[in-house]
């Protein structure tokens, strides 16, 4: 059995700055289906609160807005977090910036270490964003921008 927590550890928050892989579920209340994407604009903005950037036209929106809890999964310190909680569109379609994003925001509810028993992670997962480095680094300050700032 996993040990609960409600609180992101400043650990935790250091990690999730918008330059890790963070896996979104969710289930469509339609259907019954459970749908998962691969998020990188994911900012832990306190030890409650959990924001993050989406493409505004993507199914997800309209599936929170029905149904907003999520389970947010990520790796972090030689394990795997699952986080459960319950998002608000803050920004449907954000207007001002390059990419036409929603911008979410998540109460956390519970946080469980998820890792089998006698597991441990010895490398965290790494990326690279595949397009010029100069529109990286532009997309990269508009969202961190868009989503620390948010009201």
């Amino acid at each position: 059995m996993t040990t609960l927590i409600t609180e992101l550890t400043a650990g935790m928050i250091s990690e999730l700055q918008g330059q890790s892989i963070v896996i979104l579920n969710v289930v469509n209340k339609e259907n019954g289906d459970i749908f998962s994407t691969a998020l990188s604009w994911v900012y832990a903005v306190g030890p409650q609160t959990i924001r993050f950037a989406i493409d505004a036209k993507s199914d997800f929106v309209r599936i929170l807005k029905e149904d907003p809890k999520l389970v947010l999964n990520f790796f972090s310190h030689e394990t795997v977090y699952s986080i459960k909680g319950t998002a608000v569109v803050k920004v449907s379609k954000t207007e001002d910036i390059t990419l036409k994003m929603a911008l979410l925001e998540v109460e956390i509810q519970e946080i469980r270490d998820i890792i089998f028993y006698g597991g441990k992670m010895v490398t965290l997962p790494t990326f690279v964003k595949t397009y010029k480095a100069e529109l990286i680094k532009k997309l990269d300050d508009e969202m961190k921008n868009a989503l620390i700032n948010l009201a």
